[in-house]
């Protein structure tokens, strides 16, 4: 039976452990909150089912829990970081929030950071932008190889997601946040859990041959799947991802990439990259505001083909799965819970209710 825990509960208790995994409490505060993020979300791949992974790496020395993360290079509308091997979570928000204050300034910024590890869901940042009056924020990073070029046989991209949120009027925002490969690592490991099959097109097998068994999966197709429904496109996009997370940021890209699926000892080197806009030096910001009203009203409005209920932006089914799991707890699986459980135990923490 899946289990519904609070959100608050279980922040408070994913920054418990993660304050005794060794983070200081201000690292496992935000650590928690963009990690339970995407459970509210409804993004069950990159929540606390990934909880294990990150206290194995620091209970592995394999992350900086006491990094200086600091600009190596700023102009007025760019920023680079090196993150000294710090968590994820904490050196993406540190750049976004820097990002943004930058581009109150310049009107833009766009901010690199190298050096750096797993940071849970892109749209995390990106939405960021949407706390601050008439801002955009667009997010992305690198990961270790898992996806396999059109024609090639082996793993050389990430998945390399993207992510970007716009703010409306009326309307509720714009907000998108995925991998340019056909589905995130995260949907085999729920169809693992589950126990079920996955559509064809997903997943390669060892051997780089498309397979439905989840267990079977060892690689990713670019979005699109097959070359002959233009994969080309998600390969592409994830070279524009690694190139801006990887070269541009000073770091390296996906093939060089460690850690994200293991628990092996030593940095891994992600990189990300983060862009805010404001949106008052290209134009009125009610005027904006406006249009995009009358272009996400006509979306919404639109009338739905047949079979279907309704017409949806992007962003649309995570902010009411939002509201839905503010309103009534995180489901969460059992398989999940026995190991969140464990943890508990090895840590001595309270378990949520």
């Amino acid at each position: 039976m899946t289990a519904r825990i609070p959100v608050e509960e279980l922040q408070r208790f994913v920054t418990t452990v993660l304050t005794r995994a060794g983070l200081p409490e201000e690292d496992a505060a935000i650590s928690a909150e963009i990690l339970v993020a995407a459970d509210v979300r409804g993004f069950d791949s990159h929540g606390v089912a990934r909880l294990d992974y990150y206290v194995g790496r620091l209970e592995a020395g394999a992350i900086n829990v006491r990094p200086a993360i600091r600009a190596v290079a700023e102009t007025p509308a760019t920023v680079v970081f090196d993150a000294d091997n710090a968590i994820g979570f904490v050196s993406g928000y540190r750049a976004m929030r820097r990002c943004l204050e930058k581009a109150k300034e310049s009107g833009i910024c766009l901010a690199t950071v190298r050096r750096s590890n797993h940071y849970g869901i892109a749209g995390y940042y990106a939405t960021m932008a949407l706390d601050e009056p008439g801002m955009i924020g667009v997010s992305m990073t690198n990961a270790t190889p898992l996806v396999v070029p059109p024609f090639a046989r082996d793993a050389y991209l990430s998945t390399a997601p993207i992510a970007f949120a716009i703010p409306a009027g009326k309307e509720r925002p714009l907000v998108f946040d995925g991998a340019t490969s056909t589905v995130a690592w995260g949907k085999i490991e729920i169809a693992r859990r589950k126990r079920e099959p996955i559509p064809l097109g997903w997943a390669l097998d060892a051997e780089g041959r498309p397979t439905t068994d989840p267990f079977a999966a060892r690689y990713l197709t670019p979005l699109g799947a097959f070359p002959e429904l233009r994969s080309h496109k998600g390969y592409a996009l994830a070279l524009l991802v690694e190139t801006l997370c990887g070269q541009l940021a000073g770091g390296v890209w996906a093939k060089y990439v460690g850690g994200s699926r293991s628990q092996t000892l030593g940095p891994s080197g992600t990189g990300h990259a983060f862009l805010a806009i404001r949106i008052d030096v290209f134009r009125p910001l009610e005027e904006f505001l406006a249009d995009m009203d009358d272009m996400l009203g006509d979306l919404r409005r639109a009338r739905p083909a047949e079979g279907a209920e309704r017409v949806l932006v992007p962003g649309d089914l995570e902010y009411e799965t939002e509201q839905e799991r503010r309103a009534n707890g995180i489901p969460v699986h059992p398989a999940v819970l026995e190991k969140l459980r464990e943890i508990a135990e090895r840590y001595e923490v309270p378990f949520p209710a």
